[in-house]
């Protein structure tokens, strides 16, 4: 008879921890909150632009939790500084999903850091939505649980040479570049197209984000006599490199990444940035579109201080984004939903970003690019 009460015991207390969970429960799913996180270098070379961008994802959420969040879910971001340290890195995916038990990861930046978490997170299942960073494994990638949303770095170079070339009429091409996969490959875009082209770069210079001074750099390129110089860099050093060139009187035709776009480079560069040629893959704060003046609300509302831009555009997109997917998925929100939400969002314009086309063969970024002066 005891034994019968024990298990009718054990049947009830498993009905009632039940009852507080939701059906078909995933991780980070409850009745009420979506636990998701992010890793960013808030405390590196790229910490201005990944606090634009954590401030630009938050904004999106903060606005969403206020509408009612996703199917009665508000959204809980969990971020996590990774220093650009790519062993940081895993460290703290590890934990965000070991730990803090996130269901996906959304908006992170840095080409080597997103590279290092890739497999772990594979491994796991975890989506993740916009790792930014310009990496083919990034932006055309072949795992099923990521989702990228720019384009590949390589590309970015190749079109800022063909701008050079086809558009400023230059016979004599430089590139600067950051020192390691997100200037890399840009660069070797360049190169790859001036071969084509029957062309190699006059000079080349690097630098590392670390480097408070780039002095050295901008004088050996001038001495190449280049007619243009392609920027594959972050806003702090194509900043420097155009104050630099400004100091020694020189002025070559300039094309440089979308980041030379951000508010914080007007700040930087004043205007030592006059005549320099843009690649956008954002949206411009002063933009004539509905999508962009609902963005510069959000961010006017919730972070006031920080400027529309580059950054805080990126990071919103990625929210932009999970947040559709979440809602096609449905009120029985799971990971394997959301990959199939997210393959279903086929043409989908975030506003902020070019218009995405995923599908289940494809889960990259946009292949156009416009210019701006």
């Amino acid at each position: 008879m005891s034994h019968i009460r024990r298990v009718v015991s054990l049947t009830m207390l498993a009905a009632a921890i039940g009852a507080g969970l939701p059906a078909h429960a995933e991780q980070g799913v409850t009745d009420d909150r979506i636990v998701l996180g992010s890793f960013l270098p808030l405390q590196s070379g790229l910490a201005a632009g990944a606090t634009q961008m954590k401030e630009g994802t938050e904004v999106y959420f903060k606005y969403i939790n206020d509408q009612g969040g996703v199917h009665g879910r508000k959204i809980e971001w969990i971020v996590e500084n990774d220093s650009y340290n790519p062993q940081q890195t895993v460290a703290v995916v590890k934990k965000l999903v070991d730990r803090d038990g996130v269901f996906a990861i959304v908006s992170t930046l840095g080409t080597v850091t997103n590279l290092a978490a890739l497999p772990f997170l594979k491994q796991r299942g975890v989506p993740i939505v916009n790792p930014a960073g310009g990496h083919e494994n990034l932006n055309k990638p072949k795992d099923k649980n990521v989702f990228g949303i720019l384009p590949l770095s390589s590309e970015i170079g190749e079109s800022m040479a063909e701008y050079a070339v086809t558009k400023l009429g230059a016979k004599r091409v430089a590139v600067f570049y950051q020192n390691d996969q997100f200037g890399k490959d840009q660069r070797d875009g360049a190169v790859e197209y001036l071969k084509k082209n029957g062309m190699t770069p006059v000079a080349e210079a690097t630098y590392v984000p670390s480097d408070v001074d780039v002095s050295a750099q901008v004088i050996a390129l001038r001495q190449a006599n280049p007619d243009a110089v392609i920027l594959g860099v972050i806003p702090k050093h194509g900043s420097l490199f155009m104050v630099e060139a400004q100091k020694l009187g020189w002025r070559p035709n300039v094309v440089g990444h979308n980041t030379m776009a951000d508010p914080v480079v007007i700040d930087l560069a004043g205007n030592a940035l006059e005549g320099i040629y843009v690649n956008l893959m954002t949206a411009v704060a002063t933009m004539d579109r509905e999508a962009v003046k609902q963005a510069n609300e959000i961010l006017a509302k919730y972070s006031p201080k920080t400027k529309p831009g580059y950054y805080p555009y990126l990071g919103m997109a990625g929210a932009i984004i999970f947040v559709e997917g979440a809602k096609r998925a449905g009120k029985d929100l799971t990971r394997a939903k959301l990959i199939e939400a997210l393959e279903s969002l086929s043409r989908f314009e975030p506003g902020v970003v070019p218009p995405i086309e995923w599908s289940t063969s494809y889960h990259g970024g946009p292949r156009t690019f416009g210019y701006a002066t």
